[in-house]
């Protein structure tokens, strides 16, 4: 008779690690499942086309409108990638986002593990993986953003490189170059890891790191090998996909050493300060190898994800706004770190006066940022987003926030300073601990709340139709191209492609009007007959129904106002077109504006608005066929005039102000040309 093999019950070690879990799963999936909008673009657009990509074709070759796209960030889609090929992209994001809750959630785990090995104490572990699960950038499970899935990969690549540095051997070795690969597909960003690791390597074992380190000596040669044979062809950038920029030009750029300390002070914000606090002290002072091989790590990763961050914000984010979400990375470490500090036995005293020193540089730090400000870009920056409660906390006892945060800091120094030296370490671990999980819980749902759902619960941009309006009314496997046209704003381009799998293409009509960084395709337009010439595979559009500047001859399948589905008539022909308006449809006093005609005469049917900065009500004429048409338009509102002709209609708008194009409505009329 076969042998049955019971199953084993949790580790009852393992419980406590299982509730932290299900506490933060449960935490922010109460609030990222309320998400009906996308909150950030293009992002959120190309994570979904990546999923979907991956999820139809079974290859993680990332590919988006038909053609190659540099986003090496391959591990979310991958995740995605199930959700996106049997559910609707509706269904799919409301299951991403359950989903992104327990991603960002199971991140204790591995600090659990990472923790328990630096301590050698499971309370180390529970102290760890509490303070990296609740912290403000839960927020971003109301994203599709790729930390969802690069939080916990970098957590647990960092605990697999350090078992690596702890107790060398080649299974470990092999592991932590699995973990590098890992880490790097989840997020292009975290390639500092194995700069960091190999940093660490040398500093730990020195001249005998080369022998207790043989197959990853191998793997950095052959790295090494790879890496000179593309610099010799000039494609080592190429590695790097679309951040290929951040390494080309001066990557330390004016500034640096000051937005390096505003990155740092928001994460050390975000964390409560007491890690940063102790895991400083710490760093300088362990004593056992477990111990000194994740201050190996540590002491590296801080310095090159802080610098790599504020590098990359002051050089590619306009205004160089510091997005914290860069520097979330940062706060398993310090948690870990801060667990080393009060458990490891000895050097207390000179770890209290570490610690009293780390106050004094903090409070150096802080005056580096204005906690002042108010920061809404909550997907941004989650840990900037809660200035407001510290400056409504300081503002209720006189203080700015920036004096409480200084201050406070070197109050909590001092705190933490007699805790380490006097203090029994468990009791200390077990009260901070506590606090710390309670202040990162609170940050979380306080930024959930008060940013994060009312930005993702927003009214639809077109009201009335289902979201997934186009894929309702066409059989799986259609295929779609967006059409788009500067009039429209790019949110309706955005959600018809992002709520839509079959929408897969882009097409524009001589180069303007493309709201994507994704592959389009041009089409050129014959000014005499009214022929489009270039690529007609996409047998489906989406096009702007009220005020284009071209439409297509072809039969409406579906509309959801202002836009429509359209099966255009091959070869593709425009039935008439509009020259001369400014960008988003407004024909500026004096500057003609053309409608132009092909196929025989046509009653044209304008609706134009005057903006309320108008003073006074705005004329204007039209002219075709042999006809005028004159009205005027008062501020805010909106008149329509029609006129028929054959070829061509002008309309000159003739006050000060610019008026603006709402509708344009062309019929056949009776009669020859």
């Amino acid at each position: 008779m076969p042998s049955v093999r019971k199953l084993r019950a949790p580790r009852v070690s393992t419980l406590p690690v299982l509730g932290i879990v299900l506490a933060a799963g449960l935490l922010a999936v109460e609030y990222s499942s309320q998400a009906t909008q996308w909150a950030v673009m293009t992002d959120e657009l190309q994570t979904s086309k990546l999923a979907t990509s991956i999820g139809e074709t079974l290859s993680p070759v990332p590919r988006i409108h038909g053609a190659y796209y540099g986003a090496l960030n391959q591990l979310y889609p991958l995740l995605l990638a199930p959700l996106y090929r049997w559910l609707s992209a509706p269904a799919a994001f409301d299951g991403a986002h359950v989903l992104n809750a327990f991603l960002l959630a199971s991140s204790a785990w591995p600090a659990y593990l990472l923790g328990r090995a630096v301590t050698c104490r499971a309370a180390g572990g529970y102290f760890a993986a509490a303070l990296t699960a609740f912290t403000p950038w839960l927020v971003l499970s109301s994203t599709l953003l790729t930390e969802n899935a690069a939080y916990p990969a970098f957590v647990w690549a960092v605990f697999l490189c350090h078992r690596a540095l702890h107790e060398p051997s080649t299974g470990r070795d092999a592991a932590a170059v699995g973990a590098l690969a890992l880490a790097y597909l989840a997020r292009t960003q975290l390639f500092v890891l194995a700069v960091a690791l190999l940093i660490a390597v040398v500093a730990l074992d020195r001249r005998h790191a080369f022998a207790r380190h043989r197959l990853l000596a191998a793997a950095y040669g052959v790295g090494a090998a790879v890496a000179v044979g593309l610099a010799a062809a000039g494609s080592l950038s190429r590695v790097l996909g679309n951040y290929a920029g951040t390494v080309q030009g001066d990557v330390l750029p004016a500034g640096i050493w000051h937005a390096a300390a505003v990155h740092l002070d928001e994460v050390v914000v975000g964390t409560g300060v007491a890690p940063f606090l102790l895991a400083a002290a710490w760093a300088f002072t362990p004593w056992r190898r477990e111990a000194r091989a994740f201050a190996a790590l540590f002491v590296p990763l801080v310095v090159l994800i802080t610098f790599e961050t504020a590098s990359f914000d002051l050089r590619f984010t306009p205004g160089g706004f510091t997005q914290d979400r860069y520097v979330c990375y940062l706060a398993p470490l310090l948690a870990v770190g801060a667990a080393a500090c009060l458990l490891d036995p000895g050097r207390r005293a000179l770890r209290a006066a570490l610690v009293l020193a780390a106050g004094l540089a903090f409070a150096g730090l802080a005056a580096a940022e204005p906690f002042d400000e108010e920061i809404t870009l909550w997907w941004a920056s989650p840990a900037g987003a809660f200035h407001r409660v510290l400056r409504d906390a300081a503002g209720a006892i006189g203080f700015s926030a920036d004096d409480l945060v200084r201050y406070g800091g070197l109050v909590l120094a001092a705190a933490l300073a007699g805790a380490v030296w006097r203090l029994p370490a468990r009791a200390s671990l077990s009260v901070l601990g506590v606090a710390l999980t309670a202040y990162g819980a609170y940050e979380a749902q306080y930024v959930f709340d008060w940013l994060a759902v009312p930005g993702t619960t927003r009214l639809q941009t077109i009201e009335g139709a289902p979201r997934d309006w186009v894929d309702a009314a066409l059989p799986a496997g259609a295929s779609v191209a967006l059409l788009p046209s500067a009039e429209l704003a790019p949110e309706y381009w955005w959600d018809a492609e992002f709520w839509n799998k079959t929408v897969d293409r882009t097409l524009t009509v001589g180069g303007p009007a493309v709201f994507t960084p994704f592959a389009s395709t041009d089409l050129s337009l014959d000014p005499r007959t009214g022929r489009l010439r270039g690529d007609e595979s996409p047998g489906l559009l989406v096009v702007d129904d009220e005020a284009p500047q071209v439409r297509l001859a072809g039969t409406v399948l579906a509309r959801a106002r202002p836009l429509a589905l359209v099966r255009p008539r091959r070869p593709y022909r425009a039935e008439w077109v509009v020259t001369g308006t400014e960008p988003a449809g407004w024909a500026r006093p004096g500057k003609p504006v053309r409608f132009r005609f092909f196929g025989g005469p046509a009653e044209l049917d304008v609706s134009v608005r005057a903006p309320f900065a108008a003073t006074r009500p705005q004329r204007f004429v039209f002219r075709g066929g042999g006809g005028v048409r004159v009205g005027s338009v008062p501020p805010g509102e909106v008149v329509s005039r029609r006129l028929t002709a054959c070829r061509l209609v002008t309309l000159v708008a003739r006050g000060r102000v610019s008026l603006h194009l709402d509708r344009i409505v062309v019929r056949p009329a009776s009669g020859a040309c």
